[in-house]
């Protein structure tokens, strides 16, 4: 059964890694806090995938930030809980205010991340969830996220 879905995971690579965002090289902070192998396993795939675009840069950690990343600051903060169907995507400001470069690499990375979950979590930004909302405003005020002029 593992090696199936190692197939599975290879198979998602393969197909996530052929689409193409038109994204600036928007920088990513991951926060993982999955504890089991084939989430590991799914997350290393999304970051792979979103690597070989060429349109994202990538930082990782396993704990909330409190402070300014030595990577950052961040167009988005991808937070993937221990357990739950959701993963939340925290942007600088409401998705239909973010420029328009910044809306197309959004739409790259909640596609990726439904395609790698299969559909078991799904992607949830400040304009659908008060959660991913707040936790963008305390990004914002401690440097993780990057504010957008105008």
């Amino acid at each position: 059964m593992q090696m199936r879905k190692l197939g599975t995971l290879l198979a998602m690579l393969a197909l996530v890694g052929s689409l193409a965002w038109a994204g600036p090289g928007a920088k990513i902070l991951i926060v993982d806090q999955t504890q089991t192998i084939l989430e590991a396993m799914q997350l290393e795939v999304l970051a792979r995938a979103l690597l070989a675009t060429g349109d994202f840069q990538l930082a990782a950690t396993t704990e909330l930030p409190r402070g300014p990343h030595p990577r950052g600051p961040f167009q988005f903060v991808v937070i993937v809980p221990e357990r739950g169907e959701w993963v939340w995507v925290c942007t600088p400001t409401l998705p239909d205010r973010l420029p328009p470069e910044l809306q197309a690499a959004l739409r790259g990375l909640e596609e990726a991340i439904q395609q790698v979950f299969q559909g078991k979590r799904r992607a949830v930004d400040p304009g659908a969830d008060l959660y991913p909302a707040l936790w963008s405003a305390y990004f914002l005020k401690v440097g993780i996220l990057e504010g957008i002029e105008g």
